[in-house]
């Protein structure tokens, strides 16, 4: 393959890893508003009753400026630290799937690049044998994808390794066999999976292997956007969005690392985790043929130490949400501001505009309760959350197939070519390297780079015809300077 390809095949028409910009409307959907406008909607009611009360009748309902101005004082601290924790877990997720990715670069390419092509040190077949070294290499390199793949159906709480994204990357980890799921002709669901009360039935696809696929996003089908969103969100649990959870445990349920032949589908099983014991398995498997030397053995191993550090910390993300009695507590004081607003409003001569006013002053205030509630849990489908899918699918699984797509490159190939100018302007490196005299390129690279030590102020560095090269290494004479 030439450089000429190389280039071809890894044009940015062909890899986009930049993730495609959000419509007005989707940007429109995501903000708060959507989330509390049943509880603007009360509010305007509230404040409107308190006016006809105040208007209609000779009560007076209306409260001192400074109880107003203590609960303001307390709700800026409460929503200062609720705000800030939440986007502390949302920063720290992304920072996460960042080192997923990093961990997947170098595992693919220590991988591809210094591990040998041959699963023996004096194979007998030696073109077999350089075949299934190729085959085991790229197997190994997809389980990086893989691992990205589970780990996002993970975050979301959905169980097994039955997705049309994710089965086919595992599906020959013996742990992780589905060989004893249902027939091809069924309707019913993988078992162990049991779909939210509200989920319109939907048709399984098959993967020709007799199992039934569940769609790689959003298996479940997500709320609509006008869905009433509960303004007292009071639950110790993180959010279970998208999430398949059972009512009842599986009959066949196994740990992780089941003996093969008694599996479930992955079912009850830490599927990301199952899949870095693989990983570190081909390594301990290198080691024992002894084709790999230590410092590979270390970068793999510090790549799969990667990939298991970032599932841990997002695993303390998705299972470590606010206190409840913390969360209630926030809620509460945000309620008694609002609902005491439109008398202290109606007492300072708003009149009417207190209706206005403290529907203004609630969307922001249960606006910015409602944007932590949701980015403390980013690993969903709300329109706020990350697109891990946008990772795995435009990130990864291109990156890995840009490695993979082609053998290692020998160095004389994109190094020794007409191309690389990167030595200067005036020349390439081949042409330098058909000089064949070492004394001639060392000179060329102290009269030629433009270096500030070469170059004082207002100089010029020398033009092509200072060195004068010759085309050939036949007579091999010093080139002169002009």
């Amino acid at each position: 393959m030439t450089v000429d390809e190389v280039d071809a095949n890894t044009s940015p028409e062909k890899n986009e890893f930049h993730a495609k910009p959000k419509s007005w409307l989707d940007r429109l959907l995501g903000t708060a508003f959507f989330r509390v406008w049943p509880t603007l909607l009360f509010m305007g009611g509230w404040s409107a009753m308190v006016c006809l009360v105040n208007v209609k009748t000779s009560v007076n309902l209306t409260v001192p400026h400074t109880m107003i101005t203590v609960l303001g004082v307390l709700l800026g601290l409460t929503l200062s630290y609720r705000t800030s924790s939440a986007y502390e877990k949302y920063s720290d997720g992304m920072k996460q799937w960042g080192n997923i990715t990093l961990g997947s670069r170098n595992w693919a390419r220590t991988i591809w690049l210094h591990c040998p092509d041959h699963t023996e040190k004096a194979p007998v077949n030696l073109l077999q044998d350089k075949t299934d070294a190729i085959i085991e290499k790229k197997t190994v390199v997809q389980l990086a994808l893989a691992f990205a793949v589970a780990m996002k159906h993970y975050l979301r709480r959905e169980k097994g390794t039955n997705y049309d994204d994710l089965h086919h990357l595992v599906a020959f980890i013996p742990t992780l066999n589905t060989s004893h799921s249902t027939s091809m002709g069924s309707t019913s669901m993988p078992s162990g999976l049991s779909p939210r009360p509200d989920a319109p039935k939907r048709s399984w696809t098959g993967n020709g292997t007799g199992h039934e696929m569940l769609p790689a996003e959003n298996p479940y089908p997500h709320e609509p956007w006008y869905q009433l969103h509960s303004p007292f969100h009071l639950t110790s649990e993180p959010e279970s969005i998208g999430a398949v959870e059972s009512q009842t445990p599986a009959p066949t349920q196994t740990p992780p690392l089941a003996i093969p032949g008694d599996q479930d589908h992955g079912e009850g099983q830490n599927v990301p985790l199952e899949i870095t014991h693989f990983m570190a398995m081909y390594i301990a498997e290198l080691q024992e043929r002894g084709t790999i030397d230590s410092p590979t053995t270390t970068a793999l191993m510090n790549a799969v130490v990667m990939l298991s550090d970032a599932q841990a910390n997002l695993e303390r993300i998705l299972n470590a949400p606010i206190p409840w009695s913390f969360s209630a507590h926030i809620h509460s004081v945000n309620w008694i501001y609002c609902l005491v607003l439109p008398f202290q409003l109606y007492a300072s001569a708003f009149g009417w505009v207190t209706i206005p006013a403290t529907v203004i002053t609630a969307f922001i205030i249960m606006g910015y309760a409602s944007i932590a509630e949701e980015i403390e849990d980013p690993f969903g489908y709300d329109r706020n959350d990350f697109d891990t899918n946008h990772f795995c699918k435009d990130i990864i699984a291109k990156e890995l197939a840009a490695v993979t797509s082609r053998p290692p490159l020998n160095i004389r190939e994109w190094i020794f070519n007409h191309h690389n100018r990167s030595l200067g302007k005036d020349t390439n490196a081949k042409t330098l390297a058909e000089i064949g005299d070492p004394s001639v390129v060392h000179q060329y690279l102290k009269l030629g780079s433009p270096t500030k030590s070469n170059f004082p102020p207002n100089s010029h560095p020398p033009s092509s015809t200072s060195l004068q090269l010759p085309r050939n290494n036949k007579n091999k004479r010093h080139a002169t300077q002009s």
